[in-house]
């Protein structure tokens, strides 16, 4: 009996240390935070929706623990996403309401809170079309949905047979850009991605002898055009980009591309020449023998609005 006593007394006590831990909410475990996301836009740079292993960077604060870029991912692709690591989960540590930031791509940030990249490097479109989101969640309601939004600017270039122009020669023209920032950041906190040093010199981004610059593209055979895709850093650019395309074993033709009246459907007369966050501008170029011609911009997919692109012969 006395040993009886002496057990059901340790069980008490434990009881009430338990008990104890529950009310400071030091040993009751917390609510697992659960994310879902979708992409504002419909698209990233390739396909319509997460491809699957994807991976994003989740952040938040919660009571007195800090959580920074942790890494979960989508590993069927349909945009339910799971801690990486399981000894990351992120977990609810109060009753408050928590806002979560989230970033795509997921990188180690090594102790900082940005990313960097060469947008030169267009065969990695991947690594640079930043997505950003922000929702919130609680105990109450664990469940956290984002809806990631484009940080970067798109631009897809559609070349044609004009007069005296082949589809073979299309096919194989070399195209260059010139006149705007490749290098630049992403603030994983803010979402704000930003260019950054000098104006690009001539930079071909198809027929390049480096492949790691040439852009990823479609060829419509019923139609004889090529679309290239290229992603830039949002910025204002100094003057129209310089738009060059080269037949093999022929001259070279260039055209300059102002972006003002394009944004213009979206910002009216605050618009200005630039590329804007979550925009896409969509392009038609007529290779000519004896020119360029372009049938000018629609801003669409990312942020659907319609414009013009002026270009001038040179």
């Amino acid at each position: 009996m006395k040993n009886l006593k002496a057990s059901m007394l340790a069980v008490t006590a434990t009881a009430f240390l338990f008990a104890g831990c529950q009310n400071e909410g030091i040993s009751y475990p917390p609510d697992e935070a659960r994310f879902s996301a979708t992409i504002d836009g419909a698209s990233r740079a390739y396909n319509q929706a997460w491809e699957a292993n994807d991976e994003i960077g989740v952040s938040c604060q919660t009571g007195e623990v800090t959580y920074t870029n942790v890494c979960y991912y989508t590993a069927a692709g349909d945009g339910s996403f799971s801690p990486k690591e399981d000894s990351k989960k992120i977990y609810y540590q109060t009753e408050e309401e928590v806002t979560f930031t989230a970033c795509y791509p997921w990188n180690d940030l090594q102790g900082g809170n940005t990313l960097t990249a060469d947008t030169w490097k267009q065969a990695e479109q991947t690594k640079f079309d930043f997505l950003w989101a922000q929702a919130k969640g609680s105990k109450a309601n664990p469940g956290v949905s984002f809806a990631f939004a484009h940080r970067m600017a798109k631009l897809v270039l559609t070349i044609k047979c004009g007069n005296g122009v082949s589809y073979d020669e299309v096919k194989a023209a070399a195209l260059s850009l010139e006149g705007f920032k490749h290098l630049g950041s992403f603030d994983v906190t803010t979402g704000v991605a930003a260019a950054s040093g000098e104006n690009s010199a001539k930079w071909t981004f198809a027929g390049n002898s480096a492949a790691e610059n040439n852009a990823p593209y479609t060829q419509d055979d019923e139609s004889s055009t090529v679309a290239y895709t290229l992603i830039g850093y949002p910025q204002v650019l100094e003057a129209p980009v310089t738009f060059t395309a080269q037949l093999q074993g022929e001259q070279s033709f260039t055209a300059r591309l102002d972006f003002t009246n394009a944004n213009a459907t979206k910002d009216g007369s605050a618009a200005k020449n630039e590329w804007v966050a979550g925009r896409q501008y969509n392009i038609g170029v007529k290779l000519n023998k004896t020119g360029i011609s372009l049938d000018g911009c629609t801003i669409a997919a990312w942020d659907e609005v319609n414009g013009e692109v002026d270009a001038d012969m040179q």
